[in-house]
């Protein structure tokens, strides 16, 4: 027989007798009890105790899981527990006990982070701490270890394959690698910090987390019954339609008499004032945005808000002094410096049929009077079909076409190619470039930002898209209402940078560009949940229907659960929904 299974037989015994002599590893003695101990019995019997830990540790961690319960990563925790010389950090004592209960608590409450507390062994670890068992101290040390690793990863980046989102990972917080977790388990004392560290901090994140536990204890709203309402086009005040009784009851109005049907004043006034507090132009018109929001529920809400502090969890909370941020769904660009919003404008973004794409670049400096060198896509499905009907539109938009690059490359004749049978690939051989002028969709000003997705921020030769409620009409670029104030912003702290340079270089009609010292992030985000200028949570519209098959993915991974109340009901909010 080895000695490893005398071993094995020896702690089988002790582990009866521990079960009757236990000591205050399970927060009571014999002392609580009025009982004299003998000093060098308890020695003993915690020296045994002790063995018999490190024994059980040990062979779980060789083996990888508890029953069928698989370690996120257990070899990151041997060496956790190596480093430790075996020693249990939520068994140890009666205070670390303590943790175990207070992390307990925590991961029943992981739902206000839109997780899903299920996913971190709450039923066994809750059964074992209300039935404590002496023979399972190190199955209960164990899973609240390996519940601590996941929590704090789900809690630290991104938690899809960013690729099945058409995301550079590189651009996003990828979790917390388990050995850099499992440091924040090395003391005791600091644990309250240790959970702290690990949760988002950003106060956008905080109030999401917030409206999400008022929802969950809201009644459903009485007008939910009459959703959803479908016009099936836009509707304007005055007109008519079968579905105005269902609006009048969403708004809470009291139906009318006579022409139940119709539109009316008070109608209007009761929408404008509910797309005013949507952040949505307050013009009564219900389009597809108005329409959006006005069908949406309490369950469709929810599930915003968790799709959103997911999203908010893939961003580094400490950024640098000065960065720019971009939102897709609310169409709007903040410049910030020293966490102070210097600028805020409206810009417009890609349509859903050529949409902005989500990542995160640098600002290398700027270009005033820029060329634009035309996109395939823009090249194929707009320049070629305007060629076609009119045989001089390039040379009116003052369109040069060039073959290869630099100082190999050869001009074209436009009147030397037949624009009605040129094919994908000719075409894509071609380079056009527009000069700089009013014709020049770029404007007068373009932020230089590389990235894969030939996106950045520019000025526009059409500024009355701005005044459109609608400013998803790009072809993926991003187009400033003031390029010129982004573009100060950007060269701020350049010696000679003003307005007048600026005007004096328009007047050259030039491409001039300007690199800038200091580099600063730029953000390009997709967040349909934001907090609006009286600290009020709004919901945006999904322009790229992205949060649905966000919350498909996250209901694939481990789903959510989210505890709620229906009119005196309790119920959930489960993955399947």
């Amino acid at each position: 027989m080895h000695s490893k299974d005398i071993n094995i037989k020896i702690l089988n015994g002790l582990s009866i007798i521990l079960i009757v002599l236990s000591t205050g590893l399970l927060g009571f003695s014999a002392s609580s009890m009025g009982q004299y101990i003998d000093p060098v019995a308890e020695a003993a019997r915690s020296e045994k105790a002790s063995f018999l830990m490190k024994a059980s540790l040990g062979n779980a961690l060789s083996s990888g899981r508890i029953g069928k319960t698989r370690f996120h990563d257990s070899k990151a925790m041997q060496v956790y527990y190596d480093t430790r010389g075996s020693q249990p950090f939520w068994m140890g004592d009666r205070r670390s006990y303590s943790h175990a209960e207070k992390f307990l608590e925590v991961l029943e409450t992981s739902w206000t982070h839109g997780l899903n507390p299920y996913n971190y062994h709450i039923e066994k670890i809750r059964d074992q701490i209300e039935n404590p068992n002496m023979l399972k101290k190190a199955e209960l040390e164990l899973l609240l270890t390996d519940a601590f690793i996941r929590y704090a990863r789900d809690l630290s980046g991104i938690r899809v394959n960013p690729k099945s989102i058409k995301l550079d990972p590189d651009d996003w917080r990828a979790p917390m690698q388990s050995y850099d977790i499992l440091g924040f388990l090395s003391d005791r004392n600091r644990f309250d910090k240790a959970l702290k560290a690990i949760e988002p901090k950003s106060t956008t994140y905080k109030k999401l987390q917030k409206e999400l536990i008022r929802l969950s204890e809201q009644d459903v709203e009485v007008y939910e019954q009459h959703l959803p309402i479908i016009f099936g086009g836009l509707m304007k005040p005055g007109w008519g339609h079968k579905a105005i009784p269902k609006l009048r009851a969403r708004m809470g109005l009291p139906q009318p008499e006579r022409n139940k049907g119709k539109y009316d004043d008070a109608l209007a006034a009761a929408v404008m004032k509910f797309q005013r507090a949507n952040e949505l132009e307050p013009d009564g018109i219900i389009g597809d945005k108005t329409l959006q929001l006005l069908n949406r529920t309490k369950n469709d809400k929810m599930l915003q808000l968790v799709a959103n502090m997911e999203r908010l969890r893939w961003v580094e909370e400490q950024k640098p002094d000065r960065f720019i941020v971009v939102n897709i769904p609310s169409a709007t660009l903040w410049a910030l410096d020293q966490g102070r919003v210097k600028l805020e404008m409206p810009v417009i973004v890609g349509s859903p049929w050529r949409r902005t794409r989500t990542f995160k670049t640098e600002v290398r400096g700027v270009r005033l009077n820029p060329k634009w060198t035309i996109p395939p896509t823009v090249k194929k499905f707009d320049i070629l079909p305007k060629v076609q009907e009119n045989s001089n539109y390039l040379s009116d938009k003052g369109i040069e076409l060039f073959r290869g690059y630099g100082r190999n490359a050869i001009t074209l004749d436009p009147a030397s190619i037949d624009w009605n049978n040129v094919s994908t690939k000719e075409l894509h051989g071609i380079r056009m470039v527009q000069t700089p002028g009013e014709h020049n969709p770029l404007g007068r000003v373009r932020i230089l930002m590389p990235n894969d997705y030939n996106m950045y921020l520019h000025d526009t030769n059409h500024p009355e898209y701005f005044d459109k409620p609608e400013r998803a009409v790009s072809s993926g670029c991003i187009r400033m209402k003031y390029p010129e104030k982004v573009a100060s912003f950007v060269m701020g702290r350049e010696q000679g940078w003003n307005q007048n340079y600026m005007d004096e270089v328009f007047e050259t009609n030039k491409e001039t560009d300007h690199k800038v010292a200091e580099r600063m992030p730029v953000y390009v985000l997709y967040y349909t949940a934001w907090i609006g200028d009286k600290g009020q949570v709004v919901y945006g519209t999904d322009v790229y229907n992205y949060d649905n098959k966000l919350i498909d993915l996250l209901a694939d991974i481990d789903g959510f659960h989210i505890p709620v109340h229906y009119n005196g009901e309790s119920g959930r909010v489960a993955s399947s929904l």
